[in-house]
């Protein structure tokens, strides 16, 4: 029984090496398939955590990226993070504000806090 242990125990432990490893190389290849089909005028992210509109892609080993407007910088292509959905590149430039939505709905004063001193200190909460 306990011949067969052993065995065993490195059989498992080989089977989730492998399996990791197979994983891993997964990730890698689409994060390498990711960065290789970035183009001209894509909303990207870096892995310092800049935003940036991609300006040149045309060499292989670098792109340029416009992180300001007229401030374009190099970086590695292995620097590229994410691709942002269009949907979402709006929220990444800088000075962004998201629209107020239905405005209105908060407006009711029955709910609204004061702020004001109390103007006497019977009107302190006295349970503490």
């Amino acid at each position: 029984m306990d011949a067969l242990l052993f065995p065993l125990l490195l059989a498992l432990l080989a089977g989730f090496m492998f399996l990791s490893m197979r994983k891993q190389k997964k990730r890698a290849a689409e994060m390498q398939d990711m960065q290789n089909s970035v183009s001209t005028g894509t909303r990207i992210q870096l892995t310092s955590g800049l935003f940036g509109t991609v300006i040149d892609a045309a060499s292989s080993d670098f792109v340029d990226v416009e992180i300001a407007t007229g401030v374009v910088t190099r970086w590695n292509r292995l620097a590229i993070m994410r691709v942002i959905p269009t949907d979402e590149a709006a929220a990444t430039y800088p000075g962004h504000t998201a629209p107020e939505d239905e405005y209105d709905a908060y407006a009711d004063d029955a709910d609204s806090v004061s702020l004001d001193k109390p103007s006497t200190d019977d009107a302190r909460d006295t349970d503490k």
